[in-house]
């Protein structure tokens, strides 16, 4: 996944501390530097290493240059635990490493000590851990620490976040990497979550800025996804997905934590859905994420700001059927209001542990206007991780899917084991763009072939053939694999 600085950034523009609620995205070219960190740190990074040894076939070196600190911590969601002992109040406390990875766990972010690095005799602290299949994010807890949910984390400089070093992002405080999957070690199904295996089938993203009415201090942002072979002129505009961050979070995680970049790729370059334009929003400095002032703040920078600026400046359908809403947490709130009270917005819905009614003990039941408007939707797409005790978001993402039910409505639930976690909402968009949103008609595969050296729009195109009809590797690697 590219990224592209856009040319509408400012100088100077805003910052605001996203959350570490954990996840991950596609890597970046080094740049920013952490606090701790020396420029010896840029020829550092995380080294993926296959050991076709248990428990997952692969072991991951994190690597962090301080050779001032006094100690050093791996923090992230690299840790997992049983979903079935997830304790609803202390979480994981007592979440292990990968060496003590076991089938069923789920990745949970230890909110107690984090594991320490060793010092090496040229101020290089490491760990050696092993991980299973899937995207993860990851930082370094520089200074003693009794419990990393209270202590500030760095990215990694050598492997910085996308949009790291771009004017106008919010700050980000992880690091991602992503480990592929071992024939003899099988731990997760998260081929989706990586890199396509060729360049020409890999979407760029861009970070925009934008004037507003709506924030303090006049402007906010977006992440923006274009994918392989994008056309502004072509005579069939694109479908558009809009996804929102959960509370804490910003434009940057969804193409960060979330890796919506690797699996907007894989599903277009599967054939499982048409290429699509995506936005990330910000919602931070519009309100808080539980008041009533949130949600209709949004609403009104979606319909009043956000859909304009992206109907001018990107080649996208203004059709209700071809475009779709997806979010998480707070942002899957946002969604449910959408869906009850704004129905000209979307046709599609991802509602991923929604943190709607959260100060109720059950989802509210919707008056006679918000059941009409909700019947118009296309599709519902509704899922959290059923450990996620959170607010009761689980249990009350559960009961919301019976009722629109009940409503007669179509929706799709999607399940899985885990908590208010990164893992889960990978998982939640890989399934709603296959279950749910924008599938992709049957491509013409009487000649797909593509000869050596095809660039630009029309060699993308036939590279997306080509994976659409089986022919050739879709998923690659984005760090270099080291056998043991």
């Amino acid at each position: 996944m590219t990224n592209l600085l856009s040319p509408s950034r400012r100088p100077g523009g805003r910052r605001v501390a996203a959350a570490a609620v954990l996840g991950l995205a596609a890597t970046v070219a080094a740049g920013a530097t952490a606090s701790g960190a020396t420029a010896k740190q840029d020829d550092l990074g995380p080294v993926l290493t296959r050991t076709d040894a248990g428990p997952t076939g692969y072991e991951v070196t994190f690597r962090f240059d301080a050779p001032d600190a006094t100690a050093v911590s791996l923090t992230g969601d690299v840790y997992f635990k049983d979903p079935a002992h997830i304790n609803p109040f202390t979480f994981a406390s007592d979440a292990r490493l990968g060496d003590e990875w076991q089938p069923g766990d789920v990745a949970m972010p230890s909110v107690g000590a984090p594991a320490p690095l060793t010092k090496g005799e040229d101020g290089v602290w490491e760990i050696t851990v092993a991980m299973p299949a899937g995207a993860y994010s990851y930082g370094f807890i520089v200074g003693e620490c009794a419990a990393a949910a209270y202590c500030a984390s760095s990215y990694d400089p050598a492997n910085p976040p996308v949009f790291a070093d771009v004017d106008g992002a919010a700050s980000q405080a992880l690091s991602q990497i992503y480990v592929p999957e071992h024939d003899g070690f099988p731990t997760y199904s998260a081929s989706y979550q990586g890199p396509v295996a060729h360049p020409l089938l890999s979407g760029s993203v861009s970070h925009v800025v934008y004037d507003t009415p709506n924030m303090a201090d006049g402007d906010n942002a977006m992440g923006v996804y274009l994918p392989a072979g994008y056309d502004a002129s072509r005579a069939e505009p694109y479908p558009l997905l809009v996804l929102q961050h959960g509370g804490g979070g910003s434009e940057t995680d969804w193409f960060s934590q979330g890796q919506a970049g690797a699996i907007l790729d894989n599903a277009i370059a599967t054939g499982t859905i048409e290429p699509t334009v995506v936005v990330s929003t910000n919602a931070i400095g519009l309100d808080s994420a539980f008041g009533d002032e949130f949600v209709d703040g949004y609403a009104a920078e979606l319909a009043d700001v956000v859909l304009p600026y992206i109907d001018t400046h990107y080649n996208v359908s203004a059709d209700v059927e071809d475009r779709a809403f997806g979010g998480l947490s707070a942002g899957g709130r946002a969604g449910v209001n959408l869906l009850h009270n704004h129905p000209d917005m979307f046709g599609y819905y991802g509602l991923w542990s929604a943190a709607a009614d959260w100060w109720a003990s059950e989802p509210l039941e919707l008056t006679e206007q918000q059941a009409a408007n909700a019947a118009s939707a296309t599709r519902i797409h509704v899922g959290t991780g059923l450990q996620d005790h959170l607010l009761g978001i689980g249990a009350k993402s559960v009961l919301r899917a019976d009722m629109y039910r009940d409503l007669g409505l179509d929706v799709v639930e999607h399940n899985v084991d885990g908590s208010h976690t990164w893992q889960v909402w990978r998982e939640e968009l890989g399934a709603f763009l296959s279950e749910s949103g924008f599938a992709s008609p049957d491509p013409d595969c009487g000649s797909t072939s593509i000869g050596k050296g095809s660039t630009g729009s029309r060699g993308a195109a036939a590279l997306l053939r080509n994976a659409a009809c089986g022919i050739g590797a879709v998923h690659g690697a984005a760090f270099p694999v080291v056998t043991g």
